[in-house]
């Protein structure tokens, strides 16, 4: 190989992949990266994180750099001041408007631009269908495919008109499985007829105007026994590209997740290429995101990589620098002030009962959280917190502060499906106070527990927009006008 052509592969090997940073770039070894992916430690407020990007941009002459971040709504949010908290996915789903979804994705848009991003890691197009899941969880818009597929659409489509490249992941799907790629490789064992009739269709949907996808570290035995998704050219290439059409920039999830362990992050980045990934993304160790870097210039050069398929994966990222938005003025006015809020109380779902109560004379129990967001709504409300998993004494406790208090109970239950004690604390609690309003604060697979409960509502996150939109139904005049987004017997 030529000097020129070592150099040139050299640069198109840096330029297909993107790092997480912990200090503004001091030196060469950042340079020539495709871009870079952002985290609550850059940046806790939309200013800190401008001060970030600009200085970021200063340093690409050539294009733009891809500043990409996860700021999906809810618990995946990594900015949370300065902006509009948006609740979960599924809270969107429950409320099931289109023109909200929109508004929400424009609202997110119009924040990541005054931060400097470019590119959001979101929407989820996973479906909710292992209750066991709560790695996806609420991050998904809910169980129903078509419904996903719209409610995805619409987001992103706000997110694309308010200047902000959306990137749906997890394809083809992290949401039949409990395993949580971060810490283990996930094994979704189904045929392609059974992804293509349910996992692949909001992937489907949108597939053919994408810009940008994430791949998932989950292995499918029935496609590729011996590679999970990200590394397998029978799903990133065949299933994605050939048969569904896509035709953008196929984004790694972080190579070095516990799920790829066994190929080690630089092998897996030289796979993931050979396979159709085309941006290799490296969150937390520059260093590896050089050595893989390196690994490809080598992999090239021993005809491992064909220079085609390097190049074809540059080409597209390049493009997709090139296609960035300025950022915002950070005095700009929002678009859609307090959607979050709007989403949170359209969000609630009534499954029985009566949705109202008096804060002057009832009593929050909240099971593996705090109640400050409800408190703060309703002052005079008290509250008694344990954890998820109760011990008897947390249990004798909440007992007795209801038997002293006399006041009604309001159980926040998160996930008692998956917390055997806190189920039988809140059977408990009913069976006692059979007037107690039940709310499943998270995904609602837990509702089947709460047969005994007369007042039984759902809101799919305890975020405060998400808390605020209760309080708007427990204490305020609004009605609870949401649907179940998920399979779930109550």
């Amino acid at each position: 190989m030529s000097e020129v052509r070592a150099t040139e592969v050299a640069e198109k090997a840096r330029g297909i992949i993107m790092t997480g940073l912990t200090d503004l770039p001091a030196g060469r070894e950042q340079a020539g990266f495709a871009g870079h992916v952002l985290f609550s430690r850059n940046g806790a407020s939309v200013a800190e994180l401008r001060f970030f990007t600009d200085m970021l941009r200063a340093e690409y002459l050539d294009a733009p750099p891809i500043l990409a971040i996860d700021q999906e709504g809810g618990t995946v949010a990594r900015l949370q001041q300065g902006v509009e908290l948006i609740p979960s996915m599924m809270a969107l789903g429950a409320a099931g408007d289109l023109e909200l979804a929109q508004r929400a994705g424009e609202q997110t848009a119009f924040d990541l631009r005054r931060a400097g991003c470019t590119l959001d890691f979101a929407p989820v197009l996973d479906l909710a269908l292992d209750p066991g899941n709560t790695v996806i969880g609420t991050r998904s818009f809910g169980s129903g495919p078509q419904n996903v597929a719209a409610m995805g659409a619409a987001f992103a489509a706000g997110l694309a008109r308010g200047g902000i490249t959306p990137c749906y992941k997890h394809f083809p799907g992290h949401g039949a499985t409990s395993v949580d790629s971060h810490h283990a490789l996930p094994v979704l064992d189904v045929d392609e007829a059974t992804l293509l009739a349910r996992d692949l269709i909001p992937f489907a949907a949108v597939a053919l105007e994408a810009s940008a996808f994430m791949s998932a570290h989950v292995l499918l035995p029935q496609l590729d026994p011996q590679r999970p998704a990200t590394l397998s050219r029978r799903i990133a290439t065949e299933l994605l590209r050939t048969k569904l059409g896509f035709k953008g920039v196929l984004v790694t999830d972080c190579l070095e997740m516990d799920a790829l362990a066994a190929y080690g992050p630089v092998e897996a980045a030289v796979d993931a290429l050979i396979a159709g990934a085309d941006l290799l993304l490296f969150s937390h160790r520059i260093e590896l995101a050089i050595a893989a870097a390196v690994a490809i210039e080598s992999a090239v050069e021993e005809g491992r990589v064909p220079l085609e398929r390097l190049e074809e994966a540059y080409a597209r990222v390049f493009l997709l620098r090139e296609s960035a938005s300025l950022p915002l003025p950070l005095d700009e006015s929002a678009p859609h002030p307090n959607v979050g809020r709007e989403i949170g109380r359209r969000a609630v779902t009534l499954l029985r009962g009566v949705p109202e109560a008096d804060p002057v004379t009832s009593i929050a129990i909240s099971f593996g959280g705090d109640a400050a967001a409800l408190q703060h709504e309703a002052p005079v409300l008290s509250v008694v917190c344990a954890p998820a998993d109760p011990a008897p004494e947390d249990i004798d406790r909440i007992l007795a502060a209801l038997s002293q208090s006399g006041r009604r109970a309001i159980v926040l239950a998160r996930r008692a499906h998956l917390h055997p004690a806190q189920a039988q604390a809140i059977a408990t609690i009913l069976q006692l106070y059979p007037d107690a309003v039940v709310v499943s604060l998270m995904e609602p697979f837990d509702l089947q527990l709460f047969a005994a409960a007369r007042h039984l509502l759902a809101t799919y996150g305890d975020d405060a927009p998400s808390i605020g939109g209760l309080a708007d139904v427990l204490f305020g005049n609004s009605l609870p006008t949401g649907q179940l987004p998920v399979v779930a017997s109550s």
